[in-house]
């Protein structure tokens, strides 16, 4: 997965560069470092609560994502530097809040292309397919319940059919795609039929209720 970050050549788009190091940094640090929190758990998950309404507002501006990616990291370290207790549970939550950052960060920079294809579109879902299957993974380990968050998923699946729509991507070859890479049942919890008829009218809308089975 290339983490190469969006130019700046006097477009003004956001530079993420030295954002995702320091995400790196820190994941670095918790993936060796076996002294974790115990009561201050919640505060993770909080954190991967909090990140995933941020992602859902479409119109946060960079400057937000920078702010709130700083918040995250200095509660880490603060976290890190003020407990002592061991616990594997929080070092996945910690990986899995890291990996949320670095998700949608890859995400945005595929979705700013001008121009694309249904290979680049493949990508996106795949990535977000490996993130759904990362916190269903976390929460087996852990023991507790902690899914990718719905407004991550349904953020995903409408940053794709955007795409689908600026990259004028055929319908069939698009849905056939999304239900191989993601399944029925993301796409039946994530998919919004308006946007759906808003891009490529109401036969596709039907379709997608046939396979889907919506009502």
């Amino acid at each position: 997965m290339s983490k190469k970050a969006p130019n700046t050549n006097g477009d003004n788009t956001p530079d993420y560069s030295s954002l995702l190091k320091n995400l790196e940094n820190i994941k670095s640090e918790f993936m060796t470092l076996r002294e974790y929190v115990g009561d201050n758990e919640d505060v993770l998950l909080e954190k991967i609560s909090s990140i995933s309404e941020m992602i859902n507002r479409t119109e946060a501006s960079s400057a937000e994502f920078h702010k709130k990616a700083d918040s995250i990291i200095q509660e880490l370290q603060k976290i890190r530097n003020t407990t002592n207790k061991a616990t594997s549970t929080t070092s996945n939550e910690v990986i899995g809040l890291l990996k949320l950052s670095e998700y949608q960060s890859n995400i945005r920079m595929l979705a700013e292309s001008k121009y694309g294809s249904l290979e680049d579109i493949e990508k996106m879902a795949e990535q977000t397919a490996e993130i759904v299957n990362l916190f269903d993974k976390i929460s087996i380990e852990s023991g507790k319940k902690i899914p990718l968050p719905h407004e991550v998923r349904q953020w995903a699946v409408s940053t794709i059919f955007d795409c689908a729509d600026r990259w004028e991507i055929r319908f069939d070859d698009l849905f056939k795609m999304l239900l191989g890479s993601l399944g029925k049942n993301l796409l039946k919890e994530s998919i919004r039929n308006q946007q759906v008829r808003d891009i490529f009218g109401i036969k596709a809308v039907d379709e997608i209720k046939n396979k889907l089975k919506l009502t």
